[in-house]
């Protein structure tokens, strides 16, 4: 018996570059244990009949299918016989890591559980219209749900490799689910033509789990997903500059507003001294950043290309208010602060200019202790925005500037009684 106990993909990466933990994965394992653990103990402790019961409510039987609708769900949590427990928890550690990291939690769990049911209709159909001696034969096991996961990894990760044991074999993942399908649908057809199904496996609903995967993974476009990080990953690899920003802009030609892609572009342009090129993609990265609603990701990436081209061309005043909120809410409040205050200088007419003008203000107010400064913007305010609806606000701040001048002024006047 082969099994398949790692891929060249590890626990796969998510789009922050962060090792993706398999949680969901892990949870179907447990519970996929704990049941079957369960069921042996009870069986060794004479409480078959308990069993029994557990199988005639939730395992799946094409004969009565409607009966217990539910079992088209629960039937993929059951077990019988340590080989068949071990086969598929094989496949949902291998197979579903990947998977989870690639659709996420919420859409494995639901992925898992739906390519079960599609797989266990199927084989319900074609017992019951092919296979009728059989219909009564329950049936159980996660296979169906597994399969469903490999169609799914294998358009998404088509590069991969397989590692299985006991021998040491490395199979590329197509010519794994090649020999799969070949199998599956062969023996399922060899039962069909003999009326029996003489080694006892659920054949057509390892098919049906599988069709269900790999239909899943088309409409889902997580083949254009895997090309993508592909790209990516090549490109990260890159040593060379020049090789980094060709394979950056395949990227790029795929994913116009890819906000990775720009990033990496600006600083290859920068190390060949291109600071054009750099600002460019500097702005086009804040840009999509900030689309996506990345504030904090868009404002460390201003930091960076202000600190690298100190004469870049300036974002748009709305990108600039933007990213001044996103510096305030990383505690950088002096680069904050000029960043708001720029919105006021280039744009005060702006939407935005307002808040940004108050934001300021409040930042030399609360954070930086420029009170000075602060009563001269706040006189500016009230000049250039009479009727403005923020003036409680500007009070507000007034009765706050008048507060701190009154309290450091105390504090002088004790420290020169003192002397």
């Amino acid at each position: 018996m082969l099994l398949p106990y790692a891929s060249e993909e590890g626990l796969l990466q998510g789009g922050n570059n962060d090792r993706v933990r398999p949680y969901a994965t892990l949870l179907l394992l447990v519970i996929t244990l704990a049941v079957a653990v369960w069921m042996e103990i009870s069986m060794q402790m004479g409480s078959g009949d308990r069993v029994e019961r557990v199988l005639e409510w939730f395992a799946l039987v094409p004969a009565r299918p409607l009966v217990h609708p539910w079992a088209f769900l629960t039937y993929v949590f059951l077990h019988v016989g340590f080989a068949h427990l071990l086969i598929n928890a094989f496949y949902l550690w291998v197979f579903g890591g990947g998977v989870e990291a690639a659709v996420g939690w919420k859409k494995f769990l639901a992925l898992y559980l739906a390519g079960g049911a599609f797989g266990g209709a199927l084989q319900c159909l074609v017992v019951r219209t092919l296979l009728v001696d059989i219909a009564d034969l329950p049936v159980v096991g996660a296979s169906a749900a597994c399969a469903c996961l490999i169609g799914v990894y294998a358009v998404r990760y088509y590069r991969a490799r397989l590692y299985f044991a006991p021998v040491p074999l490395r199979l590329h993942v197509v010519v794994v689910v090649g020999l799969f399908l070949l199998y599956e649908i062969g023996s399922g057809l060899w039962g069909v033509a003999t009326g029996a199904m003489a080694d006892g496996i659920a054949h057509w609903a390892h098919t049906g789990g599988f069709l269900f995967g790999l239909i899943y993974a088309q409409v889902a476009r997580l083949d254009a997903a895997g090309q993508s990080a592909y790209l990516q990953a090549e490109a990260t690899r890159a040593s060379v500059p020049g090789a980094a920003i060709r394979r950056w802009e395949a990227l790029l030609a795929r994913e116009p507003g890819n906000p990775t892609a720009h990033a990496e572009l600006a600083r290859a342009w920068l190390q060949l001294g291109d600071t054009e090129h750099a600002a460019n993609h500097y702005l086009h990265a804040i840009n999509a950043h900030l689309r996506n609603n990345q504030r904090a990701e868009a404002a460390l990436l201003y930091v960076e290309m202000r600190e690298q081209l100190p004469r870049a061309p300036s974002p748009s005043s709305n990108q600039l208010y933007q990213l001044g909120c996103a510096l305030e809410e990383l505690e950088q409040f002096a680069l904050a602060a000029e960043t708001l205050r720029a919105v006021t200088v280039r744009s005060p007419g702006a939407p935005e200019a307002e808040v940004a003008l108050l934001k300021v203000i409040g930042l030399y107010v609360h954070r930086l202790g420029r009170r000075e400064e602060a009563a001269i913007l706040l006189r500016l305010f009230r000049e250039r925005y009479p009727h403005s609806v923020w003036l409680p606000v500007a009070g507000e701040l007034d009765r706050a500037i008048s507060t701190t001048s009154r309290a450091a002024d105390t504090t002088d006047s004790s420290a020169t009684v003192r002397e």
